[in-house]
């Protein structure tokens, strides 16, 4: 999970895939979820960059909102 108005939480988080796909291997499931999607205006984090980074490593992307809920309940299913 990173905060879609902190770039450098984009960065360690990409840090944190990296380490658990060399830790565990590939077949641990990862899911990246930008967080604070209520939180649009103040958006620094494009979208695509995440999206486009996640489908290079063949993993899903959702946007959520811990604050709101929004998409909470679909990134567990």
């Amino acid at each position: 999970m990173y905060d879609i108005t902190d770039n450098d939480s984009f960065t360690k988080m990409s840090q944190w895939v990296k380490e658990l796909r060399q830790q565990v291997g590939p077949e641990l499931p990862i899911i990246i979820v930008g967080n604070k999607c209520d939180m649009e205006n103040r958006r620094v984090v494009q979208l695509k960059k995440a999206e486009e980074y996640a489908k290079e490593l063949g993993l899903d992307h959702f946007n959520a909102s811990a604050k709101t809920g929004h998409n909470v309940e679909e990134v567990f299913k």
